[in-house]
């Protein structure tokens, strides 16, 4: 009897132990972000230009840089594109007669932890690319501040980066391009209640779904996450645009910017300066 009993509980074991796991090949989901971005690290000057119409300029440009973002995620692999919205087309600002237009050059970007790997669809001057590179390692600094986002408990992780800035300025027949760097403080809000390493962009490393992370200049904020659904998700790798490298598409960039600024240069010749500032104070 006693016998018997033993066998039954190893048998229940190993059908819990097969079910965890099946439901762990399994877990999926879908979660949908917010992004903000402070416009304070942009300025945008030119002859002519009031205070007022950089403000208004500046504005336009918050506002339509809020936009909602889909991740797209397994244990192993996930997907980050932008939601569509019903005005389509590239972000535009526009006062005093004067307006401007910036393409977000965002793609689909899809991260396998399981392979280190990381593609990026993007664009330069409307012609798309394909980056291919290893994942970017963070060393993530844990803390233990928590919160809650929604329903879930989360606990507050901390990093630190250079990135570059790029000033391009043209006046009359004078054209530069200058780069900077910078440090930025990184701070993400993960959950282990969701046990995949995603984030959203090219984020991920953490012990849990990041929920909200921000570079203090922007900010994406989960505001929905659905699990398992029962239609399942579906994770496509990107493919669209020429495949190149991090290193190559830097170059293909370095060299569009200088004909784009050839070009102005020699259309120019008002006696009027322009200058776009981002980074930087």
């Amino acid at each position: 009897m006693k016998k018997l009993k033993k066998t039954i509980m190893l048998m229940l074991g190993i059908l819990t132990a097969g079910t965890l796991t099946l439901n762990a090949q399994n877990f999926q989901g879908i979660a949908t972000y917010q992004s903000a971005r402070k416009m304070g690290n942009m300025s945008i000057k030119g002859d002519g230009m009031s205070p007022e119409m950089e403000k208004q300029i500046q504005e336009s440009l918050k506002k339509q840089m809020q936009k909602e973002y889909e991740l797209k995620f397994n244990l192993t692999e996930s997907t980050w594109a932008e939601v569509e919205s019903l005005e389509g087309g590239p972000t535009s600002a526009s006062a005093g007669g004067m307006v401007m237009r910036f393409s977000s050059g965002g793609g689909t970007k899809y991260k396998n932890t399981a392979e280190n790997l990381f593609l990026n669809e993007t664009e330069v001057f409307s012609k798309p690319f394909l980056v291919q590179s290893e994942l970017k390692n963070r060393e993530w600094q844990l803390t233990n501040e928590t919160k809650k986002i929604g329903n879930y408990n989360a606990q507050k992780a901390i990093f630190s980066e250079i990135v570059e800035r790029t000033v391009i300025s043209f006046d009359n027949d004078d054209k530069e391009s200058t780069v900077t760097s910078d440090t930025i403080n990184i701070e993400a809000w993960f959950t282990p209640e969701i046990p995949v390493s995603q984030g959203p962009d090219d984020f991920w490393g953490l012990p849990g779904l990041i929920m909200e992370i921000s570079d203090g200049k922007l900010t994406y904020l989960c505001t929905k996450v659905i699990l398992n659904p029962e239609e399942g998700v579906k994770i496509k790798k990107p493919s669209k645009g020429k495949k190149v490298t991090p290193e190559e598409l830097k170059v293909i960039q370095d060299e569009k910017t200088k004909e784009m600024m050839e070009k102005y240069s020699q259309g120019g010749g008002d006696g009027k300066s322009f200058k776009i500032k981002i980074g930087g104070n």
